[in-house]
């Protein structure tokens, strides 16, 4: 009767295969929180009708913000992007002007959020940001006028450090809109070389360029706007 116990052991162990193939996997909880986050100001502008004639661009330029955040101690990582290409021309008949503009800011930094009620929520941190601003203008006179040219070429390189600080609140579990305030220090350089070329004149074409440091400290009120995407 020694064989019946192996019996029933075979019969019953594809069963227990069978049921635990059929339980399901325990879905585990991400251990961190990820933010994204676009500026709104001027689709808010829009939406309300504001006129564009005495508003003045907003300080902070980060379009495009970034961060990952532990759900347990709250701290985390955060970056944000900002650029701007700006072309533009005039012509009175005598000057002919282009105007080319390229900005680029970027941060990173570290941050942690504090948890004010159901519906609000605070952060506070600090960035390392660096800013690049290529701009190129060309001023062509006409050639009635003696046909004289300028060209300027401005580049303004600056990075730095500071505290900055957000305040956010929940339109729904995944949906925040929300400001923030920041202090920056920057330094860095700012070089212009300007060419001037008279075609009465082919020989005389100088180049002439001049360097100067900068250090300033901008203070970025909480005046922009962030609708913010929790996944």
């Amino acid at each position: 009767m020694r064989f019946i116990p192996a019996v029933v052991l075979v019969v019953l162990f594809p069963c227990m295969l069978f049921a635990q193939n059929d339980a399901q996997p325990v879905k585990k909880e991400p251990a961190f929180d990820q933010y994204f986050g676009v500026q709104i100001n001027d689709l808010v502008r829009q939406v309300l009708n504001f006129s564009n004639t005495t508003t003045t661009g907003t300080v902070n330029p980060y379009i495009l913000n970034y961060s990952i955040n532990s759900k347990a101690t709250g701290i985390g990582m955060r970056a944000g992007l900002g650029y701007n290409y700006t072309s533009t021309s005039s012509d009175d008949g005598i000057n002919n002007t282009v105007t080319k503009l390229n900005d680029l800011s970027f941060r990173i930094g570290i941050d942690k959020i504090i948890k004010i009620s159901q519906k609000w929520v605070a952060g506070y941190g600090l960035d390392v940001v660096l800013n690049i601003n290529d701009d190129h203008t060309t001023d062509n006179v006409n050639s009635s006028f003696g046909g004289q040219s300028t060209d300027t070429k401005t580049n303004i390189t600056t990075y730095g450090m500071g505290p900055m600080a957000w305040l956010r609140y929940h339109l729904t579990n995944r949906i925040l809109v929300g400001t923030e305030a920041s202090f920056y220090y920057i330094t860095g350089n700012q070089k212009q070389t300007t060419n001037v070329f008279d075609p009465n004149n082919p020989g005389f074409s100088v180049p002439t360029t001049t360097s100067d440091n900068i250090g300033q400290g901008t203070i970025s009120d909480p005046v922009v706007l962030y609708l913010v995407i929790k996944f």
